[in-house]
C-alpha cells in the first residue's frame, strides 16, 4: 500500500466508517436534524451547519491546491462570514466534496509528497495528513455540539 492510499483510507475512516476513535463525520451527520445542525451550543459558537461549512470549504481548497493553484491564505473573518448553505445542500455537497478529495488522495503521485505546498512552508504530505486530522477535529467539536444540543432537548 502507497502512502497516498494509506492517506486516503485514513480520511474515508474519518469521513464515513470505521474511525479507530467512534462515530465517523458521516455517522454523526445522518443523526443531525436540520434543526440541530443551524443551532448554535452558546452564543457566538459555531453551529454543527457552520462547522460543515468550513470543513467543505477546506476540502475544496486541499483538493484543488497543485503546483499552479497555491493554498490560499486562512482569513478567518471572512471564511467564518460565508453565505449559510441550507443544511440538506450542505451535506449534499460535502459528500460529494468528500468523494473527490479522497479520489484525489488516492491518484496523488507519491513522488509529489515531498514536493512544497505552493504558498506555505511546509510538504504536500503534510497538508494531505493535516486536511485528515483538521477532519477529525471539527468531527469531534461536532459530537460535542450534538450531545450538549440533545441533552437540552433540541
Amino acid at each position: 500500500m502507497t502512502r497516498t492510499q494509506q492517506i486516503a483510507d485514513a480520511y474515508r475512516a474519518v469521513t464515513v466508517k470505521d474511525a479507530w476513535y467512534g462515530p465517523s463525520l458521516a455517522e454523526l451527520l445522518a443523526q443531525t436534524s436540520p434543526q440541530l445542525a443551524t443551532t448554535p451550543p452558546a452564543p457566538g459558537a459555531h453551529s454543527i451547519a457552520q462547522l460543515l461549512q468550513h470543513l467543505l470549504l477546506w476540502n475544496e481548497r486541499v483538493r484543488n491546491t497543485s503546483d499552479t493553484t497555491p493554498l490560499p491564505a486562512w482569513q478567518a473573518e471572512k471564511e467564518w462570514a460565508e453565505p449559510t448553505i441550507s443544511w440538506n445542500d450542505l451535506v449534499a455537497r460535502w459528500n460529494q466534496s468528500r468523494d473527490l478529495l479522497e479520489e484525489r488522495l488516492r491518484n496523488f503521485p507519491v513522488e509529489d509528497l515531498s514536493k512544497q505546498v505552493p504558498g506555505r512552508s511546509y510538504s504536500y504530505e503534510t497538508m494531505l495528513d493535516g486536511i485528515v486530522q483538521h477532519t477529525i477535529w471539527h468531527a469531534g467539536q461536532i459530537a460535542m455540539i450534538s450531545s450538549v444540543l440533545r441533552w437540552r432537548h433540541l
